[in-house]
């Protein structure tokens, strides 16, 4: 007879269908692994990727040169990678200094007078601006603000300012990125009140981001849902209720 009331026996099926201890250590183990390998994979697979494109961006200009020199088929991977990164290097360079800023200007404009080729340009140019820009100019907070509703808190990244017609505080434009895509979103107009600072940096909300909540930063803290300050409204809403409904029901009893 079983001395414990809480322990519960197990029909023979129950614990013939129950896989043994060998089969939950091998699955453990092997999950250990994969958390292991698969971010490696992931970001070796990422980095190949980007090094094969700049290394085939610059490939074509390799072969006249080898042309030249009587080997058109010569090439060594990795020569198209570097010459990317010096013509990168070079370009920034230029246009850095005071005269290649300028000439890029105006030259910047006479693309974006282009009908078709400005939809597409300076939407991607000011995104690229944004992200690469470093002095942080663009998407150097990271706010929290409750949407779709009260109660559900998304992350953000404050933008830009949006001014009223009157003297109120401006605006924000918060950039929503989706998950775990960080390069798609869309944009909202908050206003100040409703939104609440982190101390989060720009590069752990993406993480969190990209990991689908998975990596949630030490420092991500959630706000109240309901602040003091809506408390004591609520309660000095009800005393004025009660209040007001007092002689109301004192003139009730008088009448009757």
């Amino acid at each position: 007879m079983n001395s414990d009331p809480n322990a519960t026996d197990k029909t023979p099926n129950e614990a013939q269908a129950e896989p043994p201890p060998s089969v939950f250590r091998v699955r453990t183990r092997l999950m250990a692994g994969v958390s292991i390998i698969a971010p490696l994979w992931i970001t070796g697979f990422v980095l190949w990727k980007l090094f094969d494109w700049a290394d085939g961006f610059s490939r074509p200009l390799v072969k006249p040169f080898a042309a030249f020199f009587g080997n058109p088929d010569w090439y060594y991977s990795g020569i198209g990678f570097a010459i990317t990164i010096v013509i990168l290097y070079g370009v920034g360079t230029v246009v850095t200094n005071v005269l290649g800023r300028r000439l890029w200007a105006e030259a910047r404009e006479a693309i974006e007078r282009l009908p078709l080729v400005r939809t597409i340009y300076s939407p991607v140019r000011q995104l690229m601006e944004t992200m690469t820009s470093p002095t942080g100019a663009g998407f150097k907070k990271v706010v929290l603000f409750e949407y779709p509703r009260r109660g559900t808190w998304t992350l953000g990244f404050l933008a830009g300012d949006v001014p009223f017609t009157d003297d109120r505080p401006p605006a924000h434009s918060i950039f929503i990125p989706t998950a775990p895509n960080p390069t798609t979103g869309f944009m909202l107009l908050v206003q100040p009140e409703d939104i609440r600072h982190t101390d989060l940096t720009v590069e752990a909300a993406f993480q969190m981001i990209v990991s689908a909540g998975v990596a949630v930063p030490l420092a991500l803290r959630l706000p109240a849902s309901v602040s003091l300050s809506e408390q004591v409204v609520s309660a000095d809403s009800i005393h004025l209720s009660q209040d007001h409904d007092a002689p109301m029901s004192g003139d009730a009893s008088a009448a009757s």
